[in-house]
């Protein structure tokens, strides 16, 4: 017991240095492996897919924050393009030291969907764990992860928290809902778990596989997918560590590609709820529920109110979502935030339309002091 104490002292030691000092959290790790590495070779064996192209500044520490875990059995599948920096040779330079690397380099660039799916043709066992060669996780990620699942063989997927860095070494901390319910219903909105983050019975990524047409979304179809036949659990801490740099690029048009992805998303939504927008009702909800890239003002608060309804009115037929839980969701996230915002600049019509909304579950008394206030102010 004291043994298993003092390991988890040490990973936990070297995860609070990885955002802020990572250089030496690695040369602890590095001087603690036998003490970390759990003494059990007849556990599962685990693959772990990741994709790769040029993160030569990245790469070293992402890979050994993989084979460095406490979990023992371990096939590392890394599926390259051709890469215009020292990526392909610092990878090299591993699968020297360690047998249990497989790397597949593709002659020509193939993109991030078509490497998935050819690395999944080199993992060999029942688990699949996913990473970015640019992330860096917790010592003992894949051995509390591996320990759900293999305690709780109803569960399909398993996820984690998220801490997000920079090169400044802020964070930002990104948890998600461990109810299925929630997972289901957030998916009208945004990607509801970790895609980096989790582990998979192999079956549910070799059953699906990875499709194209959702550039940037890719991971969120895959939940879209996955939550309609497998179960799904979020371990509760923070287990990876998702780094933000200036290689990656955010631009205009990038925008209009995530725009196109989710917009595709939205439908499949919307076509499973048997509900029919226009294109304009769409990009609307797109751009304010999704993107958070547009303003929800009195201009357009009657039209967000709508859709938002629609949502809940096709699901009281469809059951596809909890119907109590997918209207306090709305409620709380979006309906109420943003009319306490416009309700004072808008008609008294739209005030009463607005209270009578599927989407207002506050109380009559609190709607009473809505319009007395809409009076008195």
């Amino acid at each position: 017991m004291e043994n298993k104490a003092n390991r988890i002292e040490i990973a936990e030691t070297i995860y609070a240095q990885l955002i802020a000092n990572e250089n030496n959290a690695m040369a602890l790790w590095q001087a603690n492996l036998t003490a970390l590495k759990l003494d059990d070779q007849a556990l599962p064996k685990l693959d772990v897919l990741t994709c790769v192209y040029n993160a030569e500044a990245f790469v070293a520490h992402a890979i050994e924050s993989i084979l460095w875990q406490s979990y023992p059995n371990i096939h590392l599948v890394i599926v390259t393009d051709p890469c215009t920096d020292n990526t392909i040779a610092i990878i090299e330079s591993y699968c020297a030291k360690y047998p249990n690397i497989t790397l597949v380099q593709n002659q020509e660039h193939k993109g991030i969907i078509d490497c998935f799916n050819i690395g999944l043709n080199y993992c060999e066992s029942d688990y699949i764990a996913r990473m970015d060669l640019d992330d860096l996780i917790h010592p003992l990620r894949f051995e509390k992860q591996m320990h759900y699942l293999l305690s709780h063989p109803d569960i399909d997927v398993v996820s984690c928290f998220m801490r997000i860095f920079d090169e400044q070494f802020q964070t930002k901390d990104v948890t998600y809902r461990e109810d299925m319910d929630m997972q289901k219903i957030t998916t009208l909105f945004y990607s509801p778990l970790s895609h980096a983050g989790s582990i998979f019975k192999a079956n549910v990524l070799q059953s699906l596989k990875y499709v194209q047409g959702y550039v940037y979304a890719e991971d969120y179809n895959l939940w879209y997918r996955i939550l309609k036949q497998f179960r799904t659990h979020v371990y509760p801490e923070f287990l990876y560590l998702y780094r933000t740099h200036s290689n990656q690029v955010t631009n205009t048009k990038n925008t209009e590609i995530i725009r196109a992805s989710l917009l595709l998303i939205l439908s499949k939504n919307l076509n499973d709820l048997n509900i029919e927008w226009r294109k304009e009702q769409a990009l609307l909800f797109v751009n304010t529920m999704m993107l958070h890239n547009q303003s929800i003002d009195q201009s357009n608060w009657m039209q967000v109110n709508a859709l938002l309804q629609d949502l809940i009115r096709h699901n009281a037929q469809k059951q596809l979502f909890n119907q109590r839980k997918l209207k306090s969701f709305i409620y709380l996230n979006y309906w109420l935030p943003t009319f306490e915002q416009v309700y004072k600049h808008i008609s008294f019509r739209d005030l009463f339309i607005s209270i009578q909304s599927d989407c207002n579950i506050g109380s009559t008394s609190n709607n009473i002091k809505t319009i007395l206030k809409y009076y008195t102010t």
